[in-house]
């Protein structure tokens, strides 16, 4: 599960880093399910760059699910 989260997100993070076109459907598609799982993440950082701000928002979103996700995987290897 923590692989599907950190992998919309990078997807979106490549997606604006290149431009791409936000009127397409798997862009938005992309860009709204990676809205959603950045919750508190989306402003911690505020660069000029709307590229660098999502990069590093985004990146830090990812960041905690995959920390999160190895905690969790440690904690369930040990109690079975």
């Amino acid at each position: 599960m923590t692989t599907v989260v950190v992998l919309i997100l990078a997807v979106h993070i490549v997606f604006v880093a290149f431009e791409a076109n936000t009127a397409n459907d798997l862009v938005r598609w992309f860009g709204d399910r990676a809205t959603d799982l950045c919750w508190q993440f989306k402003d911690v950082f505020q660069p000029a760059s709307h590229k660098t701000e999502v990069a590093v928002n985004y990146g830090l979103a990812a960041l905690v699910y995959l920390v999160i996700g190895r905690i969790i995987v440690g904690l369930v290897r040990r109690l079975a």
